[in-house]
């Protein structure tokens, strides 16, 4: 009894194993992206803050590991561009700086800034697949690791306390891994202009120039749920749209600093320590199965 047991569930895993079919290919499209989270807003409660959704890619091979013809799994290495657009439009603080030991000499302003978030994640999301015809239904879990972390964008600040209503305009091109932060923080100066004390009007700057450390903004890890439909036009060829929620908070709250002024003391730097920010993606990719 035994014996003829242990012959069929070896005959039954023969047949499972050999019902398995491993395939392999690759994917690229579109990202549409944006960051989620708690807005800035005034004392008042006017929000200063608008996230809108940017534009990246995203490139990889596919794996598949099919138990029938319906079901089976699918784990996806890819490199894929995460983000989003940041507005802001209210009362906020200038800083010039003298030199590197120079904390910042603080100005009341009006902001207005545009910049766009890019961090780029090797992705690795693992689904299990459902077939109905042509049409592929699938689900499941993504980790994502942070290999880089840019912004760009340009920042106006007008009705400058202390300047005599002059404004100030620079563009900020940074790196959230590498940059300086304060005075070290200035790529390129205007020539000639100068602030009260002789500070420099900055032209460019880093990503962390209103900061006094350059503590890294974005955590390495993202963590997430992913579902999608995938529609075959042959056996190979596919077209597909997948939606990422990102379940994993991914700014550091101690550094993330709050562009919002303080209206009870301009010189003190203020942090959204409570916040919690996730990363959102529709993803449109064609594909290839081989």
């Amino acid at each position: 009894m035994r014996t003829s047991f242990t012959l069929l569930l070896f005959t039954l895993l023969c047949t499972c194993v050999s019902a398995q079919e491993f395939s392999g290919g690759f994917r690229a499209g579109l990202n549409f992206v944006s960051l989620s989270g708690p807005l800035e807003m005034t004392e008042e409660g006017e929000e200063t803050q608008t996230l809108r959704r940017a534009t990246g890619f995203h490139v990889g091979a596919t794996f598949a590991l099919a138990f029938t013809d319906l079901v089976g799994i699918k784990a996806d290495v890819m490199y894929s561009q995460k983000g989003g657009q940041i507005l802001f439009e209210g009362p906020s603080t200038l800083y010039l700086y003298e030199d590197a030991e120079d904390t910042g000499l603080p100005f009341a302003s009006t902001r207005s800034s545009d910049i766009d978030i890019v961090n780029s994640y090797i992705d690795v999301p693992l689904t299990a697949y459902y077939r109905l015809g042509n049409l592929e239904i699938e689900g499941g879990v993504s980790a994502g690791f942070l290999v880089n972390s840019r912004v760009t964008g340009g920042v106006m600040h007008t009705n400058i306390d202390r300047l005599g209503g002059a404004q100030v305009v620079y563009s900020i091109d940074g790196r959230y891994f590498s940059d300086d932060a304060g005075f070290e923080g200035i790529n390129t100066a205007l020539e000639g202009s100068v602030g009260p004390n002789g500070e420099p009007i900055p032209q460019t700057v880093s990503a962390y120039y209103d900061n006094l450390d350059n503590e890294k903004l974005y955590r390495r890890l993202d963590f997430g749920l992913v579902g999608g439909l995938a529609y075959y036009l042959n056996n190979g060829l596919y077209i597909g749209a997948r939606y990422q929620l990102g379940l994993t908070d991914v700014s550091k709250g101690e550094n993330d600093l709050r562009i919002t002024r303080n209206e009870e003391n301009l010189g003190t730097r203020e942090f959204n320590t409570e916040d919690k920010d996730y990363t959102r993606s529709i993803q449109a990719s064609i594909g290839f199965r081989f």
